[in-house]
C-alpha cells in the first residue's frame, strides 16, 4: 500500500491553501504595521522609496482601525500610532484563528487518509480471505510410524 496513492478530499486541500494564504496576508500585514510604528516613532523620513511604500502598504491594513485611538508623541516630531498597536494586536489574534484552522484542517485530512489506508487494508484483506476459501486446502499425509 502506497500512502501516496491515497487521495486528499479536494476541498480539505482547497482550504488549506486558502488558510495558508489568509495567514501569510495576516502576518505580512503585521510586519508591515510593526515596521510603521517604528518607523513614526523614530520620525523617519517619508519621501524615502522605502518608508513611502511601508506607510502606503499599513494603510490598508490601518483602515478600519482609523479614528480608534489618537497618536502619542514620543518626541518633537515622532509619534506611537496607538491605533497601529492595536491593529498589530487583532490582526496576531486573527493569525492565530488562521493557525488554528490549518492545524484543524491537517488534522482532517490526516484521518482521511487514515481512514482511506484503513479501507484499502479491508479490501485487501477481504479478497485475501476469498482467495483462501476460494482454494482447498489438503490436509498433510499423516506421517505412519512402526515399531519393530
Amino acid at each position: 500500500m502506497d500512502p501516496k496513492s491515497i487521495k486528499t478530499p479536494g476541498y480539505l486541500t482547497i482550504g488549506k491553501v486558502i488558510a495558508y494564504a489568509m495567514y501569510i496576508w495576516i502576518i505580512y500585514g503585521i510586519v508591515i504595521l510593526g515596521l510603521q510604528v517604528f518607523l513614526l516613532a523614530f520620525s523617519a523620513n517619508p519621501t524615502t522609496p522605502f518608508v513611502h511604500f511601508v506607510y502606503n502598504a499599513a494603510e490598508t491594513f490601518l483602515q478600519p482601525f482609523r479614528g480608534i485611538f489618537p497618536p502619542k508623541s514620543v518626541s518633537d516630531t515622532g509619534y506611537i500610532d496607538t491605533a497601529a498597536l492595536f491593529a498589530i494586536i487583532i490582526y496576531a489574534f486573527i493569525g492565530w484563528g488562521f493557525s488554528s484552522l490549518i492545524d484543524y484542517i491537517d488534522l482532517k485530512i490526516k484521518a482521511a487518509r487514515r481512514d482511506a489506508a484503513l479501507e484499502q487494508l479491508k479490501s485487501q484483506n477481504a479478497s485475501r480471505q476469498t482467495n483462501v476459501t476460494a482454494t482447498p486446502r489438503t490436509a498433510p499425509p499423516k506421517k505412519v510410524t512402526t515399531r519393530v
